[in-house]
């Protein structure tokens, strides 16, 4: 057995106990990932809530996109809880211990699993709610819940079903799962068609900027020609009749 510490919100730490994990290849084989948790209280998964009690958490399947989780009590009944679809989930550094990741449920409600891990993993496991616990979730933590997009689906639809996150507010953000990772990660999906959109505009922007320009120059270069076309006549007359003036009084003084 591996010490462990289990990862929660502030509220769920108060409600679950330190539980220990097991290593894939000492039970089960190596795409089993079994971890073992006991809780003190109640804890909520999708469709099911869980008593207090020591749990097995492993795979049922080899598939690398959404894996089925079984949830099976640590007890002479052996009771399966359920079989969960999840998809990946990523975090920049593993732990060295199997943890549990829970959303802030209000105190008196059970605690809520949000995703799974296992020791010396980054990549983890996102647990899909159906939509009315989703809505209510989402609500009760003011965090978004993984769901699918249908009002309800059957275990077989499950596996293909789209997928949205929903809002506290109840609003929806249908995601491809490649895009629901990176959602997981924290991270921005890389090539969005806003980011696109942003640039292009910002391009039309700078080439109508530089055409307005253009035009104000080539207007100020055609009013600095045009100037001296404007100068009056009003001098050259004038000397001229000076110049009159002049001859007429030398013509004058000869005679």
């Amino acid at each position: 057995m591996i010490s462990k510490r289990l990862m929660t919100s502030a509220c769920a730490a108060a409600m679950l106990t330190t539980v220990s994990a097991t290593p894939a290849r000492a039970q089960g084989g190596p795409m089993d990932s079994r971890t073992e948790f006991t809780f003190n209280r109640p804890v909520e998964l999708p469709g099911v809530t869980l008593p207090p009690g020591t749990y097995i958490f492993r795979f049922v399947d080899a598939t690398t996109g959404r894996r089925v989780m079984q949830v099976q009590a640590k007890d002479a009944s052996s009771k399966t809880y359920g079989m969960f679809l999840t998809i990946s989930a990523e975090r920049p550094k593993p732990s060295d211990d199997a943890e549990l990741r829970f959303l802030e449920t209000p105190a008196g409600q059970p605690a809520a699993v949000k995703t799974w891990w296992y020791p010396g993993n980054s990549i983890g496991r996102e647990f899909i709610y159906p939509k009315s616990q989703a809505r209510r979730l989402a609500q009760s933590t003011n965090q978004t819940v993984l769901t699918t997009r249908a009002e309800s689906v059957t275990n077989d639809q499950m596996k293909t079903a789209d997928l949205s996150y929903v809002s506290p507010s109840g609003q929806e953000t249908a995601l491809t799962d490649d895009q629901l990772v990176a959602a997981a990660a924290n991270t921005d999906p890389v090539g969005t068609a806003g980011a696109a959109d942003t640039n292009a505009a910002n391009a039309n922007m700078s080439a109508d900027r530089a055409a307005a320009q253009e035009g104000t120059m080539a207007a100020n270069t055609s009013n600095r020609r045009s100037l001296p076309r404007t100068s009056t006549q009003i001098p050259m007359m004038g000397l001229a009749g000076l110049m009159s003036l002049l001859t007429g009084a030398a013509l004058l003084f000869k005679r």
